[in-house]
């Protein structure tokens, strides 16, 4: 469990109500990883979503030549793991550390569950996922002009 207080700190988190952020902390942990992990692989099952308090994670995609793409890197205060709160919660990249990371998994069964019960929440949560998928998109969008 991590405390509310932590969670705050974050932007998804910030308008979201006392009590939905305590049921919040009660489905998250705190992880260190050391760099070079692999976090997860495309197709993996999508079981938490992470905000990285520390470090940097790599997202790569892989193409049908073997060759993969890094797309983003991940800093502090980015979610990771978008596909946990969207079917068919798969995970759609690879992700990497580059460097000693520590996270906040949440997970994502309770999570979807929790923004079921509480729109602000949900809410906050789908318009953080909209943007990271915009700037991914944009950052394959650059790889692809650059592989040519």
């Amino acid at each position: 469990m991590v405390s509310p207080e932590m969670l705050r700190r974050f932007n998804c988190f910030s308008p979201v109500g006392e009590e939905s952020l305590k049921a919040l902390a009660t489905i998250a942990r705190e992880e260190c990883v050391p760099a070079g992990r692999q976090l997860f692989g495309e197709g993996d099952p999508a079981d938490t979503l992470s905000l990285i308090v520390e470090g940097e994670v790599d997202i790569r995609y892989p193409l049908g030549s073997g060759e993969s793409y890094v797309v983003d890197t991940l800093i502090a205060g980015d979610i990771l793991g978008w596909s946990a709160l969207v079917a068919p919660h798969k995970m759609t990249g690879i992700a990497t550390t580059l460097k000693p990371t520590r996270l906040i998994r949440i997970q994502a069964q309770p999570l979807r569950e929790l923004c079921e019960r509480d729109p602000l929440l949900g809410y906050r949560l789908s318009t953080q996922v909209i943007r990271l998928l915009a700037d991914r998109l944009e950052g394959a969008r650059a790889q692809l002009a650059t592989a040519n």
